[in-house]
């Protein structure tokens, strides 16, 4: 009686393992299928968000300017690279400076307390929503600018938006002054 009361218990327990092995191997299977399907996911929504972005792009091939009283030419302080330096300015009637960042080959020709036109030239396919945009752009388009063929070819081989920046003195005061929107 005990030696059937014992291979009773044995099969059980034979059973039991054989159960829990099978759930096992088909939550393995199941976790697998889930985390293949959250890549391809992912990997969708990634396509969509770059496909967004393309919609939002578009071609430049315009200018605008605005009129800045340089408040101070940041003298002592150092940027980061060479190519760029900062300045701060103010436009009429904003009743606040601001930093602007400009191509420091410009810098040297600007005087305190003189009035400027800066002069935006956008060319290429891209997004520019806010002068922000523009600081970006006028940024990597003097790196660019000053970069060697190698560097571009690796570094900006996918920069397709410049914007350069001309300045010139202006004797326009008040109403007079340029204040331009940014190009579309």
């Amino acid at each position: 009686m005990k030696n059937i009361k014992n291979e009773t218990i044995q099969k059980i327990t034979i059973i039991i393992c054989f159960i829990i092995i099978i759930i096992l191997i088909i939550s393995i299977i199941s976790v697998v299928k889930m985390k293949k399907e959250l890549t391809k996911t992912s990997s969708g929504n990634e396509i969509l968000k770059n496909e967004s972005e393309n919609l939002n792009n578009h071609n430049y091939e315009c200018q605008f300017t605005k009129t800045y009283h340089i408040v101070n030419k940041l003298d002592n302080y150092i940027a980061e690279v060479p190519e760029l330096s900062y300045i701060v300015v103010d436009m009429f009637q904003s009743h606040n400076a601001s930093t602007h960042i400009i191509p420091t080959r410009l810098k040297d020709t600007l005087e305190v307390d003189k009035y400027y036109e800066f002069t935006y030239t956008i060319q290429g396919t891209g997004n520019i929503k806010d002068m922000s945009d523009i600081y970006t752009e006028i940024s990597s388009t003097e790196l660019y600018n000053a970069s060697s063929d190698e560097t571009k070819n690796t570094i900006y081989k996918d920069k397709s938006l410049f914007v350069n920046l001309t300045i010139k003195e202006t004797d326009k005061q008040g109403m007079e002054q340029i204040q331009e929107d940014i190009c579309q």
